[in-house]
């Protein structure tokens, strides 16, 4: 208690003190008698300065005198920190194991975010890849008649290069210009190697046991089904590919930017397709959006999907696909999902162009 007065006293002998120190400059910038402009300039601004340090040492005296009355210094001891934790001085409840403190090269958290990350980093497309499927001495899937899947695959890319590029503007690169042997090796390679920001192979598919008419669009995951799981074991030979180099492969899955906007261009690219085939032929299934282990796709680092444009065992199907006319409309509705998905990503740029505008508007205001 008297301590308590004692710190009370002291504190009003300052203030005091400053206050008498206050009213001694005023009284010694007054003027009693002429002086020159100059030295009554120096001398209020030396009395100021002097003024500003008296107060400023007064009250961190102060300050630090309320501090030591509500703390006990000689009695204070941090809080013993526990193995794991530093030691701050501070409740171990409001701390982080040091051991889940994430790494410099840790992004779970951003991977775990729940917006896209295309949305998130602000990305962009500029670059596209068109993968025609199988060719050379790899014909693919054959049709009753003769058309062979190289062939189809390679005439529909062609037509969606022009398409993209005269039309719109867009950089699109294709795997193949001709009737060459290409392994999946060699696909992945050229994609990653010109910088694309999207890939797209193209297929037919084939289902001669039944003549259905049916359309579908992976993009690279897991797949319990066994008719999926067959075909990604037809569409996976000749890969190129050693045990290593596939391994290396499986750890770069978990990039959630791939995998998510893989899922969106394919949404896009299968309604599309499906829609527009519809008004061709009411007969048309929509087998939908699936994913399944395409080795194609997990050698390319961009986002990926393999469409199947067309059955090749359905005849009324093959008949179709051997018209260049067809082949237009085939390019056109990949063209149509495409832009779909780019339109998507302007879209959500410019929503978080607004939004950030917005909240620079507010701060600047405020």
């Amino acid at each position: 208690m008297g301590n308590d007065r004692s710190r009370h006293s002291h504190r009003q002998e300052i203030f005091r003190s400053v206050y008498e120190e206050n009213k001694r400059i005023e009284d010694r910038s007054r003027p009693r008698r002429a002086v020159p402009a100059a030295r009554t300039n120096v001398t209020g601004i030396g009395g100021v300065i002097f003024l500003i340090l008296v107060f400023v040492l007064a009250t961190n005296y102060v300050f630090q005198d309320a501090r030591s009355s509500e703390f006990d210094i000689e009695n204070f001891s941090s809080v013993p920190a526990k193995s794991g934790y530093a030691d701050v001085g501070l409740s171990n409840e409001l701390l982080i194991p040091s051991d889940e403190l994430p790494v410099a090269d840790d992004f779970s958290a951003i991977a775990t975010a729940p917006v896209p990350l295309a949305e998130l980093f602000h990305l962009r497309v500029r670059r596209i890849v068109v993968d025609a499927g199988h060719g050379g001495r790899d014909p693919g899937a054959l049709g009753s008649e003769g058309l062979m899947e190289k062939d189809i695959t390679l005439d529909v890319a062609r037509r969606l290069k022009r398409r993209l590029t005269e039309f719109h503007g867009i950089r699109v690169d294709l795997t193949r210009e001709e009737d060459q042997t290409l392994s999946l090796k060699q696909r992945a390679e050229f994609s990653n190697a010109s910088g694309a920001d999207l890939f797209v192979s193209l297929h037919v598919n084939q289902f001669p046991e039944e003549p259905v008419y049916a359309l579908e669009t992976y993009y690279f995951g897991p797949q319990k089904n066994a008719s999926a799981l067959q075909l990604a074991e037809l569409e996976n030979k000749n890969s190129d590919y050693t045990v290593a180099e596939f391994n290396r492969m499986i750890r770069q899955i978990g990039d959630r930017v791939k995998t998510e906007e893989s899922r969106r261009l394919a949404a896009h690219v299968q309604a599309s397709m499906f829609r527009n085939s519809r008004e061709l032929n009411s007969q048309v299934r929509n087998w939908g959006v699936k994913t399944a282990p395409f080795l194609v796709l997990v050698g390319v680092t961009a986002p990926g999907i393999l469409c199947e444009i067309g059955v090749i065992s359905n005849s009324e199907e093959e008949s179709r696909l051997r018209t260049p006319e067809y082949r237009e409309q085939l390019a056109m509705f990949l063209e149509e999902g495409i832009l779909a998905y780019l339109n998507e990503l302007s879209n959500l740029a410019a929503t978080q162009n607004g939004v950030t505008e917005n909240a620079t508007e507010e701060k600047d205001n405020d």
